[in-house]
């Protein structure tokens, strides 16, 4: 007869994939990280009643519930929200989805996917990742979430029409991205302002995520002008990095920066990604600051 302790070794199998759906429902890998040690705990002292069934969608099952009465309990955000990076080997293979999922891993991960959940409320949020990155069937998320088929079908419904406007595919070549990343970053570090200019769209939108916890823009800058502005005085202020590292992140091009010790307020690691439009022109800039939304990427230093 299984014990929770055979429980406890068997669900450390299913860490990976338990990651990938935490990190997907809400963004950040610190928090998803907590709720699979969660999920560890409810295995350890609360095991299913049968042990000699399959462990994984049990698991499941109380990890979305979890991830769902977290997001609940949030209090507002402070300024802009991101999605924390994670290197994209980390979210390669993650989920092992099943015949009916409409979207890739990778896909499931870019920063444009976890942008338009966000808006979605939490239950509408797990039936859409359970249905189109998971691959679960309407009946099977019903059972997950302990609530109609129909009901299911109907948030489905609705959370797909929320999503359909975003762009989650991932380019088959990411050198342009990358070619727009190290353009910019070097153009601003230059302050090179004609530079900067010629490479973002006229309507391009810098967005930081701090949550109050450092200096920084606490709503998006829109309009290239507008940028360049807020990019010239802030090159006053900021020093050269002592890192400059390229990653990929969420499945594309992503620099990761270090600073040196300074005030309080100001961030010592920061994230920095774009969007490339067709035109190879950036029109969105996104900077990450808040420390725990960098957990998975600054591993040495958390």
């Amino acid at each position: 007869m299984p014990t929770s302790h055979h429980v406890l070794k068997d669900a450390e199998r299913h860490r990976r994939a338990l990651f990938g759906l935490c990190y997907r429902m809400t963004g950040c890998p610190a928090d998803a990280e907590d709720l699979v040690q969660e999920t560890f705990r409810r295995a350890l002292e609360r095991p299913p009643s049968d042990l000699d069934a399959p462990l994984r969608p049990w698991l499941f099952k109380v990890a979305t519930n979890l991830c769902i009465d977290d997001l609940r309990r949030r209090g507002r955000y402070f300024g802009p929200w991101l999605p924390g990076p994670v290197p994209t080997e980390q979210l390669v293979d993650d989920l092992e989805p099943g015949p009916e999922a409409r979207l890739g891993v990778l896909e499931s991960a870019s920063a444009a996917f976890l942008l338009a959940t966000h808006a979605l409320e939490p239950r509408a949020r797990a039936v859409l990742i359970l249905r189109d990155v998971l691959g679960l069937s309407a009946a099977e998320v019903a059972d997950l979430l302990d609530v109609r088929e129909g009901n299911v079908r109907v948030l489905h419904h609705r959370a797909r029409r929320a999503i359909d406007d975003a762009e989650v595919t991932l380019p088959a070549d990411d050198a342009p991205h990358r070619e727009a990343l190290r353009k910019l970053l070097f153009a601003l570090g230059a302050g090179d302002a004609a530079a900067v200019a010629t490479l973002l769209t006229d309507d391009a939108v810098a967005t930081h995520d701090a949550n109050g916890e450092y200096v920084s823009a606490v709503r998006p800058i829109r309009g290239r002008d507008a940028i360049l502005a807020f990019y010239e005085q802030l090159r006053t202020l900021t020093p050269m990095p002592i890192h400059v590292e390229e990653r990929s992140l969420n499945g594309l091009p992503a620099i990761a920066l270090r600073y040196p010790e300074r005030l309080p307020r100001y961030a010592r690691r920061v994230v920095f990604t774009l969007d490339v439009a067709p035109s190879g022109r950036v029109r969105a800039l996104g900077v990450v600051v808040a420390p725990r939304k960098l957990a998975a990427v600054f591993t040495d230093e958390r």
